[in-house]
């Protein structure tokens, strides 16, 4: 399949997916909420949305995302997020989209829904922090540093990690040093 083809096949398929957005009725509201208050469904569940259609819509957006195509993958992402929420990758795709697309506040959102459903995981606030400079927003960027290092710990498949976010941090206080001197 070509890489024209098998794009506007993808853009059909979000087509597809996204006009199941609409529709809702003041009924299915009242039992979503309910259901999410109660039970802790995802509004895919309610939907009845089967966990291989969101696998596959999740393989949409990550080859989406792998071919440069961020718009694309950032749209489904954010379907994925709404429909399956409480899946932390789906957030980090999202916030990776966004992070892509320079839209650093948005993914710095992204990125504290995906910490918010697994704070021992040291990725996203390392990938908050990363926005945060983009943003110039030091302080921010040095909290989620700092935090991204407590939670990589000792732990070995998390060293990579801590090696980098310890190296930005110290590049961080450099520069804070250096205006400080100026």
């Amino acid at each position: 399949m070509s890489e024209s083809t098998r794009t506007s096949t993808e853009s059909a398929n979000l087509d597809e997916i996204f006009d199941t957005l609409a529709g809702f009725s003041v009924d299915e509201l009242v039992k979503m909420l309910h259901d999410f208050s109660q039970n802790g469904h995802t509004i895919g569940d309610i939907k009845g949305f089967k966990r291989e259609e969101l696998e596959a819509i999740y393989n949409v957006a990550y080859n989406a995302y792998n071919s440069g195509r961020y718009d694309h993958a950032t749209k489904a992402f954010q379907f994925l997020c709404y429909f399956d929420h409480l899946m932390q990758k789906n957030w980090m795709g999202l916030g990776a989209s966004r992070q892509m697309q320079k839209d650093y506040a948005n993914a710095v959102e992204a990125y504290t829904f995906a910490y918010l459903l697994d704070p021992d995981d040291p990725l996203p606030p390392l990938h908050a922090a990363d926005c945060q400079i983009a943003l110039g927003k030091r302080d921010a960027a040095i909290s989620g540093l700092t935090v991204a290092i407590e939670h990589a710990g000792d732990q070995e498949k998390y060293q990579p990690v801590r090696a980098r976010a310890e190296a930005l941090l110290e590049l961080l206080h450099q520069s804070e040093h250096n205006d400080a001197g100026a």
